[in-house]
């Protein structure tokens, strides 16, 4: 008898700790697919606050930004702060910042109301990953991360067609109310389920290296938004070198500081790098796209809003599904068909977006983007998993700050220079307004391709040192 009460305790924590998972892959859910669905609203947002392309874009960039710079402090957080009061400062961050931007009069009250609700993503997304490393058998990691992965891969899929739609036929602020409330509910959920995983230690916060981290990425941010002004722009170099600058003082800091922010020991191994550079690249491309289609289909497709969410729904919705399923191949398989498949498809829609850049369909972005969003979900988190692997135990916490702050600001940093991109050429004055857009949107799209191709290089490059590692031991 003894023994099936213990299996019962077994099953009843096993079924807990995956609800935990779930409580902060939903949270993450709504923080991501504010993303995505404001991109569909900018045309709409131009009008009423009366700012160009570029300025709306800080709306995601700012918001992804501060993400990235939350998820710095993410291995501190973890040891610090239990689960639950990561996830109830999250959950109370976004709901109070989505009202704040809902009744925002001004502009720049609206981005201030998405700094705050970036305490949303910015503190869930490593707690839902820190938790399948630290409560999942890493025998079925693959699993768990696509099923995890599953629901944070919807939120940029439905975040178009749920932010077009709630535009076109309410207002755009009601995503702001819906999100609010949808996040208000799991956090009634999740508030029972997730507990105390580990136990807490009193390390000092290492506020040095938090500025030196936090300064380098926002001026890499701002040097890149420079980009559409040109590149004898003397402020664009300013701000690109004053970054790399940082980072190497954060280096230096971090080599003689034992309780540095961030343990740099995980950039010994170069094939982790290589996997990290590799999941940064994916998830560029991704936001990317996001950020360019909504905005090619309504001023150069002369669409609305609705038909801007809409279009990019289909596809990525059957990609998101088999996100499991690629989990479980990678189980199985291992990461090299998965990588190496997910990034060619990745690849060829790019250069099929490029080619017909300036005659695009309705259908031809739908089959486009779907195959684009196949390859994307087949590589995402299987990438990270591979990563993950790589490092040792002591190391995971740390490996997972650095993939998820590198994922947020490659959002950040791929939505600004889509943005310089399309702006260069929507400056010049020898066309229609619709004609610039389309090709600033195919130049856009060439350089995902060209992306595509450095993922796959990545890939090959992780794989070679994980050979080699694997003989010499």
């Amino acid at each position: 008898m003894c023994w099936r009460k213990g299996i019962q305790l077994n099953r009843k924590q096993d079924k807990r700790n995956i609800m935990a998972v779930l409580a902060a892959a939903f949270i993450s859910f709504v923080g991501i697919l504010t993303e995505t669905s404001l991109n569909v609203t900018f045309p709409t947002m131009m009008k009423q606050f009366n700012v160009s392309l570029d300025v709306v874009q800080w709306t995601t960039t700012g918001y992804l930004l501060m993400i990235a710079i939350i998820m710095i402090c993410s291995s501190y957080l973890n040891e610090r702060f239990t689960a639950k009061q990561l996830f109830v400062v999250s959950c109370g961050g976004f709901i109070v910042g989505s009202l704040i931007s809902a009744f925002a009069g001004e502009f720049y009250v609206l981005l201030f109301g998405r700094l705050i609700s970036s305490l949303g993503a910015g503190l869930s997304i490593p707690l839902m990953f820190n938790l399948i490393v630290e409560v999942m058998p890493q025998k079925k990691w693959g699993l768990y991360m696509g099923i995890a992965g599953l629901i944070i891969a919807m939120a940029p899929t439905l975040g178009p067609a749920f932010g077009g739609a709630i535009t076109y036929y309410f207002n755009w602020r009601d995503i702001f109310f819906i999100v609010a409330i949808f996040a208000a509910i799991v956090f009634c959920a999740g508030v029972r389920v997730i507990g105390k995983y580990h136990e807490q230690t009193q390390r000092k916060f290492d506020y040095l290296g938090f500025v030196l981290l936090a300064t380098a990425f926002i001026t890499l941010t701002l040097g890149v938004n420079q980009i559409s002004r040109g590149f004898k722009n003397i402020f664009l170099w300013l701000f690109l070198v004053g970054s790399l600058l940082l980072f190497y003082l954060y280096k230096k800091w971090a080599q003689s500081n034992k309780e540095s922010l961030l343990n740099i020991a995980v950039f010994r191994q170069t094939a982790f790098v290589y996997g990290a550079l590799a999941y940064f690249l994916l998830q560029f491309a991704n936001i990317g796209v996001s950020f360019v289609l909504p905005n090619y289909i309504q001023i150069v497709g002369h669409q609305n809003a609705l038909i801007g969410g809409l279009v990019l729904l289909p596809g990525s919705i059957i990609a998101g599904l088999l996100n499991p399923i690629f989990g479980s191949l990678y189980d199985r398989l291992g990461a090299k068909p998965l990588l190496y498949t997910g990034g060619s498809i990745l690849a060829l829609s790019g250069l099929l977006f490029a080619i017909y850049g300036l005659t695009l369909t309705t259908l031809m972005i739908m089959v486009f983007y779907g195959l684009l969003a196949f390859g994307h979900r087949m590589s995402f988190s299987n990438t990270l998993a591979e990563a993950l692997k790589i490092e040792p135990n002591n190391l995971h916490t740390d490996a997972t700050a650095v993939c998820q702050t590198a994922q947020q600001l490659a959002g950040s940093i791929g939505t600004t220079i889509m943005a310089a991109i399309i702006a260069i050429f929507q400056n010049e004055s020898n066309s229609s307004y619709a004609i610039r857009t389309a090709r600033g949107s195919r130049a856009a799209f060439y350089f995902i391709f060209g992306l595509g191709i450095l993922i796959l290089i990545l890939d090959w490059a992780m794989f070679r040192l994980e050979r080699k590692n694997s003989v010499k031991n």
